[in-house]
């Protein structure tokens, strides 16, 4: 008998769902994602780290020590996203949607605006008022178009952001 996850789930997603590891990202939702993972690591991640497996692979759910998973069975990320906040009873909301880096999953900062001013285009540094930085990778983040993009994707997607 193995004891049950308990607090919100964390993920790490199957080489073949690159697609829905981002959008849970997007989501704030702790996901691991690397499309050059092999199944024996994947087990060995969801082991150590206590995390439920996301997969398409039937076979790889069989296996024994496959202790936690939701079987994933569209082939559309919009219908794989609907099925994983189902499954898990998952929200969307407002104050933790890019909270995480869209890369590696790390949590991002708020960062000083004039500490990155050399790192990013003199018109984003004008018009933006509040920047993020991945503490792993470096990347920095602001709410230009692209977050409306998203939005407007997770809208069409039917997947509803409470505030």
């Amino acid at each position: 008998m193995t004891a049950e996850i308990t607090g919100e789930p964390r993920f790490v997603c199957d080489d073949n769902l690159g697609k829905l590891a981002r959008y849970l990202r997007v989501g704030g939702f702790d996901t691991l994602f690397d499309s050059a993972i092999d199944n024996s690591r994947l087990i060995q991640i969801s082991l150590d780290e206590t995390r439920h497996i996301l997969t398409k692979d039937r076979r790889l759910v069989e296996r024994r020590l496959v202790r936690y998973y939701h079987l994933i069975e569209s082939d559309r990320w919009p219908d794989q996203l609907r099925s994983v906040l189902d499954h898990f009873r998952l929200e969307f909301r407002r104050g933790r949607i890019f909270s995480r880096c869209l890369e590696d999953n790390a949590l991002i900062q708020v960062v000083d605006k004039e500490s990155i001013k050399n790192r990013v285009f003199p018109y984003t540094f004008a018009h933006q008022s509040e920047f993020f930085l991945c503490p792993v990778c470096r990347r920095i983040y602001w709410a230009g178009t692209h977050p409306e993009a998203i939005y407007e994707r997770l809208e069409r997607a039917g997947i509803i952001i409470l505030d």
